[in-house]
């Protein structure tokens, strides 16, 4: 097992080297919690466990190219989180986000919301949309949501998209149904050799994260489909 570990490890880490070079430059965003100007668009991304808090390698550039997309006003947020392994790291996570969407819908009530994330800000996503702590006018700005290699993937479900084994689920799944409300502006990738999304061993924990399909977002065609979706989304 440390053999195999140790192989997972560095071939993430070869990886993560292998794409930094080319993403980290578009990478900066605009870190906060709350609130920042009545922008028409803002598109806010959830990064991965450990990912730097200046911008998603896999988000921020995706970000970026919506608002170029969009041909409209468009922030582009990073939500303040520590995507770390702590336990208490997710909770903080939807602590913001619920805080971010409220504030937002009642300081820009006519502004758009696209949320993005990816891996554990994947989840803090899907757990922040699956509780009752938004408000109907927050819940009603959001137009489309897109996730990469989510823990809490049902693979059940009608938004999901990918290479995917429906049969099998991620790690910690939401109950089937329990984003029925926004099933219609939702698309959920995930990958087949992704252990993350498809049926990884919730002991192993962020050992999961180490299996290639976690990092296949990056080559594959997922976030073109998902720029796609979104910007069929702000125009409907």
């Amino acid at each position: 097992m440390r053999g195999r570990s140790r192989i997972l490890a560095c071939s993430a880490a070869t990886v993560a080297v292998a794409l930094a070079p080319i993403t980290l430059p578009a990478a900066a965003a605009e870190p906060t919690t709350g609130p920042t100007g009545c922008a028409e668009v803002r598109v806010v991304t959830v990064r991965g466990t450990l990912e730097p808090q200046l911008g998603s390698l896999l988000l921020t550039p995706l970000g970026r190219r919506i608002a170029q997309e969009s041909g409209r006003h468009t922030t582009v947020t990073e939500l303040e989180y520590p995507a770390s392994m702590a336990t208490d790291s997710s909770v903080r996570g939807i602590e913001n986000l619920t805080t971010l969407l409220n504030e937002t819908a009642a300081t820009c009530p006519d502004q758009q919301l696209v949320l993005l994330g990816y891996s554990q800000g994947a989840r803090v996503i899907g757990n922040t949309l699956a509780r009752a702590a938004l408000t109907d006018e927050a819940a009603a700005r959001i137009d489309a949501v897109a996730l990469f290699g989510s823990p809490v993937f049902n693979g059940a479900e009608p938004y999901n998209r990918g290479t995917f084994d429906p049969a099998l689920s991620g790690t910690g799944p939401l109950p089937t149904g329990a984003l029925a409300g926004f099933a219609d502006r939702l698309r959920d990738y995930c990958h087949a050799g992704d252990r993350v999304c498809q049926g990884g061993d919730p002991a192993v924990g962020f050992g999961n994260a180490l299996s290639y399909g976690h990092f296949a977002y990056f080559v594959n065609d997922n976030r073109d489909q998902a720029a796609a979706f979104v910007r069929e989304q702000l125009s409907s």
